[in-house]
């Protein structure tokens, strides 16, 4: 537990940086806009590439994996979309707050993951996240799109493009490196010389990322619909993926790095679709700020209870 603490704490130093980058503008809105898209372009792909492309598929519970951390999601989905009527009831909102309640209960904050996995459990940390990437991106964007048509309140409808999906460099970059694998494609050195070149800064750049996203001001007072998002995000869905990885096998340190992909906050990607599709952006922002903050707090314990 010591060194899972010790690599949280470092975590939080960097997304602290960040923050305090952001906060004192140090580096500019522009500049931020610049640092996200080139580490969204190519850090992350070539983090990924790197990882899947060396990797040893037949030594890690590939398809157990991806199918616990999937099966997580559509089972707290499922239950959420099942349940809509009782939650607004009992929680006093409209379909646009329920949307952003689902959002911020499944979605993942794949810079953190990546980031977290990777210092935690290194190159097979990375390559077991990349499965989980291929895994769920696909299913999340079409899931998230669909939800605001279905219950966002107006705004820019969003469309369910599949070459717009393949265009994400988390998928793309994932697809390439298991083809690069699956055909035993040999990287001439000096090209895989520039590809982890490429990779080295995309694990400080995740956690830079992820504090210079945080705004305090959006928490304001904690409701019962960002409490019962962040309770389900932080305790309910990693407890489920958790149940599942275990019965298909999943153990030791493949189930941790389940666990930090299911318990890591939800995407600031939901804030944007939020606003734009109708649902509740300030609900919303205040969901990412919050559970960013919290879990800190529950992945150790997350940890401590299914991880022995």
């Amino acid at each position: 537990m010591i060194p899972l603490l010790e690599s949280i704490v470092t975590v939080l130093i960097v997304t602290i940086l960040g923050w305090g980058l952001m906060r004192f503008r140090v580096v500019s809105q522009d500049q931020w806009n610049g640092f996200e898209r080139v580490s969204y372009q190519v850090f992350f792909p070539a983090l990924i590439i790197q990882a899947l492309a060396k990797a040893d598929l037949g030594a890690v519970p590939a398809f157990a994996f991806g199918l616990s951390f999937l099966g997580s999601v559509v089972c707290v989905g499922g239950a959420l979309l099942a349940l809509r009527p009782r939650l607004n009831a009992a929680l006093g909102m409209g379909d646009p707050a329920f949307s952003s309640v689902v959002q911020g209960a499944i979605r993942w904050n794949t810079f953190m993951a990546v980031g977290i996995a990777g210092l935690l459990h290194g190159p097979r940390g990375l390559t077991l996240t990349a499965v989980a990437i291929v895994a769920i991106v696909p299913l999340m964007n079409i899931f998230s799109v669909a939800l605001l048509n279905r219950f966002g309140a107006g705004g820019t409808r969003g469309n369910l493009n599949p070459l717009a999906m393949l265009r994400n460099p988390f998928v793309w970059s994932s697809l390439a490196g298991l083809a690069i694998n699956a055909v035993s494609l040999p990287i001439p050195g000096p090209a895989m010389a520039a590809l982890d070149m490429c990779a080295k800064p995309a694990l400080a750049a995740a956690l830079l990322l992820v504090g210079s996203g945080l705004n305090l001001r959006d928490l304001g007072r904690p409701d019962g619909p960002l409490l019962t998002s962040a309770a389900i995000k932080l305790l309910v869905t990693p407890t489920v993926a958790a149940l599942l990885g275990m019965a298909m096998g999943v153990s030791g340190g493949d189930l941790a790095v389940l666990l930090i992909c299911a318990s890591c906050p939800t995407a600031g990607a939901a804030y944007v679709m939020a606003r734009q599709m109708g649902g509740d952006a300030r609900l919303m922002a205040a969901i990412i700020t919050f559970e960013t903050i919290a879990c800190a707090l529950t992945i150790p314990l997350i940890q401590w209870i299914w991880v022995r």
